[in-house]
């Protein structure tokens, strides 16, 4: 009798122990559903390229410059190279023209200034022009050329002779190249010196112009590069 009570016990504490979650269910958290977040669709724009080698760094600040005086340009003199003196021309020789009625009345020249050699501008030609009062039995008017040094007494012969052109009214004229003065190359500056005479078909000498002894000058490039 006393083992059935017993097992009788045991059963009703196994069926309260069995039970007893749903008793206490009351002390367990009550957990509320809230709606799941909605995820937002990203889009880059068309255009966007991201540089992987950007840095991002501030820009430099630039401290305050100070000003600086200006120096004032200062004009420093500068020496003037003085003019080499040239030689005093002996007076002309009368028997170089004729003491009788003069022939030439007016004469022209193209340049005062030829020049021979390389590196430089200027006149390799002349052209001269005189005016006569054509006498009776005149064939030819000549024009004959001479170097003067500038510096010493060297000169040259009178050469040339050339034959002048005419127009048939008392005008003659004649074009004179550098090449064809004798010796120009062994004068580095020089008076070019020249003389009209006009004579019959014998040579035979009617009258002479004036010798020109310093209208016209002649003068080397490297002499000319050295005085620029």
């Amino acid at each position: 009798m006393k083992r059935l009570i017993l097992a009788i016990i045991i059963i009703s504490l196994l069926a309260g122990c069995a039970s007893l979650p749903e008793a206490l269910s009351f002390l367990s958290p009550t957990q509320t559903s809230s709606p799941a977040p909605t995820p937002t669709p990203f889009e880059l724009p068309a255009t966007f390229t991201p540089d992987l080698f950007v840095i991002n760094t501030e820009a430099p600040t630039q401290a305050g410059t100070t000003s600086t005086p200006l120096i004032p340009n200062t004009k420093f003199p500068t020496a003037t190279p003085s003019a080499r003196p040239t030689i005093t021309l002996e007076p002309i020789n009368v028997s170089l023209f004729t003491p009788s009625a003069q022939l030439f009345v007016s004469t022209q020249r193209s340049t005062s200034q030829l020049v021979w050699g390389y590196n430089c501008d200027g006149a390799r030609s002349i052209k001269f022009i005189t005016t006569i009062v054509k006498p009776k039995r005149l064939k030819y008017v000549l024009l004959f050329v001479r170097l003067q040094d500038k510096y010493s007494a060297r000169r040259t012969d009178w050469g040339a002779g050339a034959i002048m052109n005419d127009n048939d009214r008392g005008t003659y004229f004649y074009t004179l190249n550098v090449d064809q003065i004798a010796d120009h190359e062994s004068y580095e500056d020089a008076w070019l010196q020249f003389q009209f005479v006009g004579s019959t078909v014998g040579l035979t000498v009617l009258g002479r112009s004036v010798v020109s002894q310093n209208e016209v000058s002649l003068t080397s490039c490297r002499t000319i590069n050295q005085q620029n």
